[in-house]
């Protein structure tokens, strides 16, 4: 009888909010071998195998966090993905930087594999990645570390799996008379890849124009929101004319949030001249004692109390990251033939409080609970429960 069923899968009664197919709506959606088949007004529940009635919560497609850390095991900060992306409605995880091209084989080929949420890469562009970040503080301190070429072969026999070049712009990573040099084979490395170049710009020993004078259209600026000196705003408080030009041409202006790289004044000051994020992703990773690491679900609920609609915040950890990483056609949306993946939430309405590391709240009305998560068009997470993944 269930080989008979039109679907295996049905999330009924619930309200849709899915940018990539510009819809806000009470929706019903249905899934069958592992994708999205149906999205109606009215899906008749006897002809799923399963259903589950999300009356009065909102479904999403999966979200993208399109930077985290998730060599887990491999270095000292990444994190166990499924651990924290799941329970958060993140079924796709982009690690930004964890592995270099002589480990990276290691987290594709054994971590990975160990999960069930969706897991893709950048690569660092120095050799290890991160895996000596705790004991020397950031991996460029030798120059010797970095090989343009080997980097972009990796990248390169890895299509769909890596998708471009991390660099971190850090005083904490790189000496300021090796960032420029550091810059400038990132930016080699990348267009010899034919990926993007991700650049971590908070706190960078050289200034920030220097910085984003390299980033081309589709390239990221990671932690864009932060509030170290060379941030996005100048002395008087406006976005600085070289970060507009950068905007301009296409550069993606992402969160990062990681809780010490994004301040929330900045935000607010950035917002206000019309400046949003592109992308909201967490920077997930193990932190050090006294840091807050928000994940997904309350980072979309933060960025919806500083201002922006749901289907904003929606659309900036679902559909637009999946444009930059080129998966559109397959990931960020519940378009029928796509991936089936979904987060569902329930609103909670009350008093909510997030914080920043230098010490400004957000204060909001709503949070968005996790409630389920659908990989594959099966349910891998549900209030609280992890599902198995059975046999590797």
């Amino acid at each position: 009888m269930n080989g008979q069923m039109k679907y295996e899968l049905l999330l009924k009664n619930g309200t849709l909010i899915d940018p990539g197919q510009d819809i806000n709506a009470k929706m019903d959606v249905g899934f069958k071998d592992g994708v999205v088949v149906a999205v109606e007004d009215r899906i008749d529940p006897a002809t799923s195998t399963t259903v589950v009635d999300v009356a009065g919560k909102l479904v999403t497609p999966g979200l993208i966090d399109i930077h985290g850390h998730f060599y887990h095991g491999g270095t000292g900060s990444s994190v166990h993905a499924d651990q924290h992306c799941l329970g958060s409605g993140v079924t796709t995880g982009i690690d930004a930087g964890s592995s270099g091209f002589l480990n990276y084989d290691a987290m594709r080929d054994y971590v990975f594999p160990a999960h069930q949420t969706r897991l893709l890469a950048l690569l660092h562009i120095g050799a290890v990645g991160l895996a000596a970040n705790r004991i020397l503080g950031g991996g460029l301190h030798d120059m010797r570390i970095i090989d343009v070429d080997r980097t972009a072969e990796t990248i390169k026999e890895n299509q769909g799996r890596l998708f471009g070049v991390k660099v971190r712009m850090h005083m904490d990573a790189v000496a300021y008379w090796n960032a420029p040099i550091a810059m400038k084979l990132a930016r080699e490395a990348a267009d010899k890849s034919g990926g993007l170049l991700m650049v971590h710009v908070s706190g960078t020993p050289i200034p920030l124009p220097q910085v984003l004078d390299h980033l081309k259209s589709g390239d990221i600026s990671t932690h864009a929101f932060n509030g170290y000196t060379e941030s996005i705003l100048d002395n008087s408080g406006k976005v600085r004319k070289e970060v507009r030009e950068a905007v301009d041409r296409g550069v993606i202006m992402d969160v990062g949030h990681a809780g010490v790289h994004c301040d929330v004044e900045v935000v607010k000051s950035a917002m206000s001249q019309g400046m949003v994020p592109d992308t909201i992703s967490t920077d997930i990773h193990l932190a050090p004692p006294g840091r807050s690491v928000y994940l997904m679900n309350d980072l979309v609920s933060k960025f919806h109390a500083l201002g922006m609609s749901l289907p904003e915040t929606i659309r900036a950890s679902t559909w637009r990251p999946a444009q930059v990483l080129g998966l559109q056609d397959n990931l960020g949306s519940l378009a029928p033939g796509m991936a089936g993946d979904a987060a569902v939430f329930d609103l909670r309405e009350g008093r909510f409080v997030w914080h920043d590391m230098s010490g400004h709240n957000v204060e909001g009305k709503v949070r968005l609970d996790p409630f389920l998560t659908v990989k594959g068009g099966r349910i891998v997470w549900q209030e609280g429960r992890l599902s198995q993944m059975g046999e590797c």
